[in-house]
């Protein structure tokens, strides 16, 4: 029996995801200057700033600050 796959599937299987900026020119801040944005974010905002960070740049302290405005604006529970 032989293996067959659909006419490009040698890309990899599933649709592709693009992850737009949360504003424009969150791309250029530095880490500093998103976190200090993040302390004002809405829950909308710091869900588009966590995929959007984990996507690209994945910067640790980024992502940590967002996860704690996450969790504070959950009540302080844990994730």
């Amino acid at each position: 029996m032989a293996e067959s796959a659909e006419p490009g599937a040698e890309e990899g299987a599933g649709a592709g995801i693009t992850v737009v900026e949360p504003w424009a020119g969150y791309g250029r801040l530095t880490a500093k200057d998103v976190i200090d944005r993040a302390r004002t974010a809405s829950v909308a905002e710091l869900a588009a700033m966590r995929l959007y960070e984990a996507r690209h740049r994945a910067r640790q302290t980024v992502l940590a600050a967002v996860d704690r405005q996450l969790r504070l604006a959950d009540g302080g529970r844990p994730a």
